[in-house]
């Protein structure tokens, strides 16, 4: 299994002692060159395209359940015939919102009981936040091919084969694009940072 993106961004960085007059702009060291519709061109010519997995608890399944899906899932993988990686990214939460909500269903629930499983859910939720331990696990396949539509039309057909093996599973649009590979060449500002909701591009400061 190539390992597409860490390929892409295998290349020489550009050294920081020089004057900055003499440094090449941010955009020229992101091997990304433009994201358009549902696929991200890199400078290398080829089009990528990601499908995000919906994850299943294999623990909520029975032992036949489970070799199933395992056994499908691998089919499913040795008949992509492109290159491809798997990728899962951990991100931090925004429970704000959730909360808010929740501590307005508190203040219109007439229940005692309700009001009190409610306030000590807020509780353990905002225990959560405060703790950094509110995260989601997310899933991609990343697919390369020369040809951009070709690129849809392979990710759109592994969509198809993963839902037959019992995987949900959805094609990227260039706004989850730009925010997967900000994940992906920026871990250590996950938490603090968003992508820009809107441009095809993705900003210099994003590297």
């Amino acid at each position: 299994m190539a390992n597409i993106l860490n390929k892409l961004f295998n290349k020489e960085k550009p050294n920081k002692d020089i004057n900055k007059s003499q440094k090449n702009s941010v955009k020229e060291w992101l091997p990304i060159g433009d994201i358009r519709g549902h696929t991200a061109k890199s400078k290398n010519g080829s089009y990528l395209a990601f499908l995000r997995i919906t994850p299943v608890n294999l623990s909520l399944k029975s032992d036949n359940e489970k070799r199933r899906i395992v056994s499908a899932f691998h089919e499913v993988i040795n008949g992509i015939n492109a290159s491809f990686q798997i990728i899962s990214i951990s991100r931090p939460i925004d429970l704000d919102v959730y909360i808010r909500f929740i501590n307005t269903r508190i203040t219109d629930e007439a229940n005692t009981v309700k009001k009190r499983l409610l306030k000590e859910y807020v509780r353990y939720a905002s225990l959560l936040v405060s703790g950094g331990e509110a995260h989601e696990q997310r899933f991609y396949i990343v697919t390369s091919k020369d040809d951009e539509a070709a690129a849809i039309n392979g990710a759109q057909e592994l969509s198809n084969n993963l839902r037959g093996a019992g995987l949900e599973s959805y094609l990227c649009d260039g706004q989850e694009i730009a925010d997967l590979l900000f994940c992906f060449f920026n871990p250590d500002r996950v938490s603090t940072e968003k992508v820009m909701p809107t441009g095809t591009m993705l900003p210099p400061k994003y590297v």
